[in-house]
């Protein structure tokens, strides 16, 4: 006869589980998920209801990246325990790995109100909130873990993001400092505050962080952008020439570098070499999010185009719409909405109008209207800036779209057509006219504001915004079928710290389209 079988191979006869547990928790933090596999293995084939196993197998699933089972694993381990926070917190990471962000949400709800004072769950939580794009509400979760983890240089540096979206540099440039204070060898928070201090104009804190970054992390693209940024800030192009060739080196598929490169060559004067990067930006980025073409046009390389791109737009707009009030009337001393809302009521009357606020961008021109307004619809080509407008629940309807497009949309719809401020984002005014034309009904009005210079027609200025003579819109507004009822000179904004020129018009609807304008 063989002899008994020997239970002496068997690793789990005399195994302690606790300590066993303990162990495989130990190689998880340690980052060896295969030993802690293993183990996690051997306890389940000997005992496998043990207390502990199903959370450790959550946070293994969790580590390789199955939120799914990550989930069926803790909800077995929380019938077991049901108010443990660990196992709560990872139930909420697993939720979020599967893109579930409100149930994500509702565990952190859970967990933080049975332990108010973990800091991990408001960091975790603001950053599923702040990829959600509820930049507000993840700043203020951040602000609340800082304020129980002091020491938490990752929280600090998600906080001073979102304080950099929504627009609080001076708060952003706080939190960043304190990030680089709790880990000075931090090439990103380096790199980070040297680019809040370089909006802040503080050019040469702002060129000496960046060095700092670049000497810390040297193969890293971004922060060789970040340099070049401020050497130019700083007035030092030269510099900022050679720093951004290197982010170019290290990222040659960077069209932001190729399009900074432009900037600075054109800056210095060299103007062949400038229309060169700016043409490696078209390259990497057909849709021109950088607006190249424009700065093609004013160096004389391309024809005038009639419009910017639409993707330079949209992307100007969708990445300022945080903080693009506070930056924008703060910052540029912004009016547009006053100073055109007083045109129309001057010429108009009170209404009450049907009115559509064309490019209504977060609602400014909707908020001066809205009193006078039997309907108030908001059209913008940016869908961050929509949602913006939205939140101010002022409007009975708004959409993201083209500015021509939804005009045509809507024949005879409105007895007015605003527009503050967009179309510095146009050339051709003839398409825009049309449209607005077919929006208005009979004897309805059109109202704008317009940069200006005193030639001829239409230019792209410096700022790839367009300017328009006064000549050309008499002469556009009359072919389109326009009566001028007023044009003033007035400034809707700063630039550099000095007032734009510009004009505030405003339009009736009267002779048809295609009439010859009158001699002036």
């Amino acid at each position: 006869m063989r002899p008994p079988r020997s239970n002496e191979g068997d690793p789990m006869r005399k195994l302690d589980l606790a300590q066993a547990l303990t162990e495989a928790f130990g190689h998880l933090d340690a980052g060896r998920t295969a030993d802690a596999g293993r183990l996690a293995r051997d306890i389940e084939r000997a005992r496998p209801a043990a207390p502990g196993l199903r959370y450790l197998q959550g946070l293994l699933a969790l580590a390789g990246g199955d939120g799914r089972k990550a989930t069926q694993h803790l909800l077995k381990a929380l019938a077991q325990t049901p108010d443990a926070p660990p196992a709560l917190l990872a139930l909420a990471r697993a939720q979020a790995a599967q893109g579930r962000t409100v149930a994500a949400e509702a565990v952190y709800r859970r967990l933080l109100a049975l332990s108010p004072a973990m800091a991990e769950a408001y960091g975790e939580w603001g950053v599923l909130l702040a990829a959600s794009e509820k930049t507000a509400a993840a700043s203020a979760l951040f602000a609340r873990a800082v304020a129980l983890r002091p020491d938490w240089s990752w929280a600090w540096t998600h906080l001073g993001v979102t304080q950099r979206s929504l627009g609080k540099w001076d708060g952003a440039a706080l939190s960043f400092a304190r990030a680089v204070d709790l880990d000075e060898a931090s090439a990103q928070a380096l790199a980070n505050l040297a680019g809040v201090l370089r909006r802040l104009k503080r050019p040469a804190e702002s060129v000496a962080l960046a060095r700092r970054a670049v000497s810390l992390e040297p193969a890293a693209a971004g922060h060789w952008l970040e340099l070049a940024q401020a050497e130019r800030d700083a007035d030092d192009l030269g510099a900022a020439i050679g720093a951004v060739a290197e982010a170019s080196r290290l990222d040659p598929d960077n069209a932001e570098a190729a399009w900074l490169e432009g900037e600075c060559l054109a800056a210095e004067g060299r103007a062949g070499d400038a229309r060169a990067a700016y043409r490696r930006v078209l390259a990497l980025d057909p849709a021109d999010r950088f607006g190249a073409r424009l700065a093609l046009s004013r160096l004389g390389a391309d024809p005038l185009p009639s419009e910017a791109p639409a993707a330079f737009v949209q992307t100007l707009f969708d990445q300022y719409a945080d903080g693009f009030d506070r930056d924008l009337v703060d910052g540029l001393h912004y009016r547009g909405p006053a100073i055109l809302s007083d045109a129309i009521f001057r010429a108009l009357g009170s209404g009450p109008f049907a009115v559509c606020d064309a490019g209504c961008g977060t609602g400014l021109m909707g908020l001066a209207l809205r009193s006078a307004a039997s309907r108030l619809d908001g059209v913008d080509l940016s869908p961050r800036m929509v949602e913006k407008a939205r939140a101010r629940g002022i409007y009975d309807d708004l959409q993201a779209g083209g500015l021509v497009q939804s005009l045509l949309a809507r024949p005879g719809a409105y007895d007015l057509v605003s527009a503050a401020d967009v179309l510095i984002y146009v050339g051709d005014l003839q398409p825009v006219f049309a449209a607005v034309r077919t929006a208005l009904r009979p004897d309805g009005a059109f109202a704008f504001t317009v940069e200006t210079h005193a030639g001829k027609g239409y230019i792209v200025q410096e700022s790839r915004r367009f300017a328009h003579a006064e000549s050309y819109l008499r002469e556009e507004a009359a072919v389109a079928g326009f009566t001028l009822l007023s044009m003033e000179s007035a400034w809707a904004r700063h630039d550099r710290g000095q007032p734009v020129p510009g004009l505030v018009v405003v339009l009736r609807k009267t002779a048809p389209a295609g009439a010859v304008p009158p001699n002036p």
